[in-house]
């Protein structure tokens, strides 16, 4: 048995897009708490444009916001930039 929690051992048997898909889907709780088993998997496995999302996604919702509420563009935009290229790099493996 897997000391791995069962909401990230569902995506330890699969490929890039399901990683892709659960990194996209996860609750932001699980992956403040779980970050470093999460980054440990994604780097096991060599999906280093997984990494980068998740460090993008944890800058963002680390960022100080502004005066109104909202998150700051450059926090922002590398959470799109990096959803985006990690979607690429998941499409890529699997027409491999």
């Amino acid at each position: 048995m897997s000391d791995v929690l069962p909401i990230i051992e569902g995506s330890l048997g699969a490929g890039p897009p399901d990683w892709a898909s659960w990194l996209l889907r996860c609750p932001l709780s699980i992956i403040h708490r779980e970050q470093a088993t999460i980054r440990a998997i994604l780097q096991r496995h060599g999906f280093a444009a997984g990494v980068d999302y998740l460090d993008a996604l944890l800058a963002y919702s680390n960022a100080t916001r502004l005066p109104d509420g909202g998150f700051p563009p450059t926090v922002v935009m590398p959470v799109h930039m990096a959803a985006g290229a990690m979607r690429e790099a998941a499409r890529a493996a699997e027409a491999e």
